[in-house]
């Protein structure tokens, strides 16, 4: 079986990413965090597809044209798709279509807001995709979620949804019933999204030296985060 591990990405442009992270970081910075994290969350599938041999990985990236601006990130051997769509919901739809389309028979999308995101996760993710109407969720503290995925394309689930709300997980959910999904749920994790969650996160990254090892360096160069001054 064909498994597509897509990581969806901003192109890191200051004052384009982690714009709530500004003030707290200035917008130089709030790109360099993403950058890192996106690193990280490439390194924790990168050790996925360790343990699944039939496993790709894919960055799907925006905008079009910025291919260069995951030079730190993407790495060799692994799929760039760009994104389409005017919201989320028809960038998420476009992009298990494609790959639905290239051969690929279960395909499960994250963020790259997660850093420290526990590997075990995605691998939970397509071992719970055992048919076609399988439909895997990773819900986020938020009332987003971190992860989906999916062995066969439903369009409605992306449609309707109140994206950057705080309803999108209630209504994916709402969604997989109307249409007689059968929904599998992982454990809740977080997004780094605000000030608050930065400094969760560096809380993390103090008791648990092994995890985000890009990330950390950023903390390490930026000695005021580390103090808790962030």
């Amino acid at each position: 079986m064909k498994e597509a591990l897509v990581l969806m990405a901003k192109a890191p442009i200051p004052g384009d990413v982690k714009t709530r992270l500004i003030g707290s970081l200035s917008p130089d910075e709030a790109a360099e965090l993403y950058i890192n994290f996106l690193a990280d969350t490439f390194a924790i599938m990168e050790d996925a597809q360790a343990e699944r041999e039939d496993l790709s990985l894919v960055l799907s990236y925006t905008p079009e044209g910025q291919e260069e601006a995951f030079e730190a990130v993407e790495r060799q051997g692994s799929l760039m798709i760009a994104q389409r769509g005017n919201d989320l919901g028809e960038r998420l739809y476009h992009c298990f279509a494609d790959l639905f389309e290239s051969g690929f028979d279960s395909v499960v999308v994250i963020g790259g807001d997660s850093p420290t995101l526990p590997m075990d996760y995605l691998i939970d993710a397509f071992n719970l995709l055992e048919n076609p109407q399988d439909f895997v969720l990773g819900p986020a503290e938020d009332e987003g979620y971190y992860l989906i995925g999916m062995r066969s394309l439903d369009r409605r689930i992306f449609e309707d949804i109140p994206w950057g709300s705080s309803n999108v997980l209630t209504a994916t959910r709402e969604r997989a019933i109307e249409r007689d999904l059968n929904l599998r749920l992982l454990p809740v994790w977080y997004d780094v999204d605000s000030p608050q969650d930065l400094d969760r996160l560096i809380e993390e990254l103090k008791s648990n030296r092994s995890a985000a090892e890009y990330t950390r360096r950023f903390m390490k160069k930026h000695h005021r985060l580390l103090s808790g001054k962030s």
